[in-house]
């Protein structure tokens, strides 16, 4: 038979004075969303993609202006160190990692479920577990900005343009059967190693650290 634990706070005599979710609640986080939503805007409004064609950026521009392609760059970070001999090791960082960080997150309500003595959590274990938190979101944060300040994310038109060549600025027409079969090839081949040569077939296999390599220093690898 399940256990039913009493809450000292739901006893009488009523009504009570809780924390309403309205209008309080709702207003607090209207306003969170609304400022999160204008700073999106203002953000997005000061630093545009330069996508006139009687303008083109440069390769190199973009570095430390924010973009969302940054949480991209903090994810293949393995691709980026574990190359050579330690690329045996990128399953554990491209993978086992962040499926063992997403099942901990689903475990946290189980491990750290509502009880009595949570109840009554002092002051000072309030202090350490948000602490604990600031000092998660910092180093996440910073790990983010620290992967992609880097990047020439507003550079790309200018080579990635219809100028350029035939569907430079297309998807190609047979991408499905490129990546199907030739990209397959290349794999089979040449073990996830970039080959020597280039071709409008792809002659050199471009694997994630190739791509991280082209968003870092698009002049020098491409």
């Amino acid at each position: 038979m399940r256990k039913i634990r009493r809450e000292p706070k739901y006893d009488p005599p009523y009504p009570q004075d809780f924390y309403a979710f309205w209008p309080g609640h709702v207003f607090k986080a209207l306003t969170i969303v609304v400022l999160v939503v204008a700073a999106v805007f203002v953000l997005a409004s000061l630093y545009r993609v330069p996508m006139d064609p009687n303008m083109p950026p440069l390769p190199t521009e973009g570095a430390n202006i924010p973009a969302p392609e940054w949480y991209l760059f903090l994810m293949f970070q393995p691709f980026w160190y574990m190359t050579g001999e330690n690329s045996r090791w990128l399953s554990l960082g491209t993978f086992w990692l962040p499926f063992g960080i997403i099942i901990l997150l689903f475990l946290v309500p189980v491990m750290l479920g509502r009880n009595a003595q949570r109840v009554k959590m002092g002051t000072l274990k309030k202090v350490g577990f948000a602490s604990l938190a600031l000092v998660t979101w910092g180093l996440s944060g910073w790990a983010v900005v620290g992967s992609g300040y880097p990047a020439k994310t507003t550079g790309c038109p200018s080579c990635h343009n219809p100028m350029m060549g035939v569907r430079q600025a297309l998807p190609p027409a047979t991408m499905g059967d490129y990546y199907k079969v030739e990209r397959q090839r290349q794999i089979d081949l040449g073990g996830y190693r970039a080959g020597d040569t280039s071709s409008a077939m792809g002659g050199s296999y471009k694997d994630a650290n190739w791509q991280l390599r082209h968003f870092y220093e698009p002049t020098m690898t491409w």
